[in-house]
C-alpha cells in the first residue's frame, strides 16, 4: 500500500468515528429536548423540590416575647434549619395583637412560597370567623404539624373552701378569674363551666394569666383553669390546690390530681388544651409543603429540642399536617356548638 492510500484510510476511519461522536451528541441532545418538551412532570417536580429552599424563612409568632408559644418557637426554628435541605436560617418575628389574629394573618395571606410559616393557637383560633372578628378559613391554611398540647389544670384558692368537683358545681357565688372570653383560656373556662353545669359564677377578666393565677393565690377569684406551667409555681407553694386535669392520663407532675374523664367528664380531656400548631400559607405547592412537613417531624422529634423543651418546662406533641388539619375541623365543629352563646357574652 502505498503512503497516500495509508493517509486516506486513516483519515477515512477519522471521518467515521467523528461522524459515530456526532451522532451520539445529537441523539443525546434530542433526547434531553424530548424530555423538556413533554413536559415529563416528575423531572419538574425533581427541580423545584431541590431547590426550595434557598433563602431565610420567616416563622410568625402571634404573641409579644416570652411564654409559651415565643419560647418554643425560637427552641424550634435552629432545629428546622438543621433538617431543611440548604439549612437556610429561620427568624422568628414577633407580631403581636388581636388575640393572635393579627400575625395569623399574616401568614394566611403571605405569597403562598413557604417562606412564611407560623405559630396558630388552638381552639381559640377557631372561633372568630364564627361570632365576625375575623375573616379567615382555617381549613385552606397549608398545615404543618402540631408542636405542643398542654392540658388545662383546674385549681382553687386554698381559701375558697372548696375542695372537689361537687364543691364548684354547688358553690352558689363561685369566681372565676380568668382572661377575656375570646381567648382560648376564657373559652376553656367557659366552656367547662357550662358542660359541668355551673350556673352561679361570676367571670373576673384579667389582663393575661399571670394575673390571673395572682388573683387565685391571694383569694380575690375562687377558681381558674390554665395550662400547668403557669400554675405549678402557685401550686407547690401551696397556694392554689389542683382539683382536676383536663387530659386523659394523670400528669407525672400532679399523680394524685385525677383527670376529668375520672370525674365523669370524658368530652372535656381533648377540648381544654392550649395547642401550639405551625402553618403556612394557603395554596403552597405540595412539594414544598412535603419538605416543610418533612423538616419539622425530624425537627420536633430531635431529641435535642425535645431536652432543650423539657429544660424550658414545656413539652413536645407532635402531629402531622394531615391529624393537625383534623383537630382544627374539630375545634370549628366545637366552637360552632358555642359561638350563639359566647358572641350573646360579648354583646352584654
Amino acid at each position: 500500500m502505498s503512503l497516500d492510500q495509508v493517509k486516506q484510510s486513516k483519515w477515512g476511519r477519522g471521518r467515521k468515528v467523528m461522524a459515530v461522536v456526532g451522532l451520539a451528541g445529537m441523539l443525546t441532545t434530542a433526547a434531553g429536548c424530548g424530555s423538556m418538551a413533554s413536559g415529563n412532570p416528575n423531572s419538574t417536580k425533581k427541580t423545584e423540590g431541590s431547590t426550595y429552599p434557598q433563602h431565610t424563612i420567616t416563622f410568625i409568632v402571634p404573641y409579644a416575647p416570652g411564654g409559651d408559644f415565643d419560647t418554643t418557637a425560637r427552641l424550634l426554628a435552629p432545629y428546622l434549619t438543621k433538617y431543611l435541605p440548604h439549612h437556610p436560617a429561620v427568624i422568628v418575628k414577633n407580631v403581636p395583637g388581636g388575640n393572635s389574629v393579627i400575625g395569623d394573618m399574616q401568614v394566611i395571606n403571605a405569597k403562598p412560597d413557604g417562606y412564611t410559616i407560623g405559630y396558630f393557637t388552638l381552639p381559640g383560633i377557631a372561633l372568630g370567623p364564627l361570632i365576625g372578628q375575623g375573616n379567615y378559613d382555617l381549613t385552606k391554611v397549608s398545615w404543618i404539624g402540631q408542636v405542643f398540647a398542654m392540658p388545662y389544670v383546674a385549681a382553687v384558692s386554698k381559701d375558697s373552701g372548696l375542695n372537689s368537683l361537687k364543691d364548684v358545681q354547688k358553690d352558689p357565688h363561685l369566681k372565676v378569674g380568668t382572661t377575656g372570653i375570646t381567648t382560648t383560656a376564657g373559652l376553656i373556662s367557659f366552656i367547662t363551666l357550662k358542660s359541668l353545669g355551673v350556673q352561679n359564677s361570676t367571670t373576673i377578666p384579667s389582663g393575661g394569666s399571670s394575673q390571673s393565677v395572682l388573683a387565685a393565690s391571694q383569694g380575690t377569684v375562687d377558681f381558674v383553669q390554665f395550662p400547668y406551667p403557669a400554675l405549678r409555681q402557685e401550686i407547690s407553694a401551696g397556694l392554689l390546690k389542683p382539683l382536676w386535669v383536663n387530659a386523659s392520663q394523670r400528669l407525672p407532675g400532679l399523680p394524685n390530681v385525677p383527670t376529668i374523664g375520672q370525674l365523669g367528664h370524658p368530652e372535656l380531656a381533648t377540648v381544654a388544651r392550649l395547642a401550639g400548631v405551625v402553618g403556612t400559607a394557603p395554596g403552597v405547592s405540595q412539594e414544598n409543603l412535603a419538605v416543610l412537613r418533612s423538616a419539622f417531624k425530624k425537627a420536633v422529634q430531635d431529641q435535642g429540642f425535645v431536652s432543650k423543651m423539657k429544660a424550658a418546662n414545656e413539652s413536645t406533641q407532635y402531629l402531622n399536617g394531615q391529624d393537625t388539619l383534623m383537630a382544627v375541623q374539630r375545634d370549628i365543629k366545637l366552637m360552632r356548638k358555642y359561638a350563639p352563646e359566647i358572641k350573646d357574652e360579648i354583646s352584654h
